[in-house]
């Protein structure tokens, strides 16, 4: 799996570094929606996914037709690389090195905190934590009916994004109940 990731990086590297460009529109013109003219960001800083629904796509090269790696959720974070010039920023997502339009990424971090803490209710033995916040999203943990659930935070009219036991996801609005005190 490394070397994957190794020769895709490479090869990343190589498109972008080629005298030659590949792709028609890398030179037109763009005001990067991570600038305002006050503030940028430099290499290593963190970004995070905002405008869209539900996640953007990480892809191999700065085009929408390359294929996508994977698939960065809304409000995740990401460490930014470089600027390529056509609307695409190079980043890393978990280690994986990929392109996202510039619009949907932004240096502010989202203020979308609904409580700190939680419980998993209304289910008979467990509740599902998908990498995704849909329910085509496969549940990759299942956390047991009662259990504390922490860093709340509202993504859609659906999910909540949870902390359980560390590990970062998804679960039904309708199976968590929220402590506001």
């Amino acid at each position: 799996m490394n070397n994957k990731k190794i020769i895709l990086s490479l090869l990343a590297a190589f498109v972008l570094l080629s005298a030659t460009p590949v792709f028609a529109d890398w030179y037109s013109p763009y005001t990067p929606y991570y600038s305002d003219g006050y503030t940028s960001v430099s290499t290593g800083d963190t970004m995070y996914v905002v405008l869209c629904n539900e996640s953007v796509s990480l892809r191999y090269l700065p085009s929408m037709d390359s294929a996508v790696i994977c698939q960065v959720p809304l409000y995740d974070s990401v460490t930014f690389l470089g600027d390529v010039g056509n609307g695409y920023l190079h980043v890393d997502y978990n280690g994986y090195c990929g392109y996202i339009l510039s619009s949907y990424l932004d240096y502010y971090e989202p203020q979308i905190a609904i409580c700190q803490y939680g419980w998993i209710v209304n289910v008979n033995e467990s509740a599902s934590l998908r990498s995704l916040p849909s329910t085509d999203s496969p549940a990759y943990l299942q956390i047991p009916a009662g259990s504390l659930v922490t860093n709340i935070c509202d993504i859609n009219d659906r999910f909540y994004a949870v902390h359980y036991n560390g590990i970062k996801g998804y679960v039904l609005k309708s199976l968590v109940q929220l402590n506001y005190n």
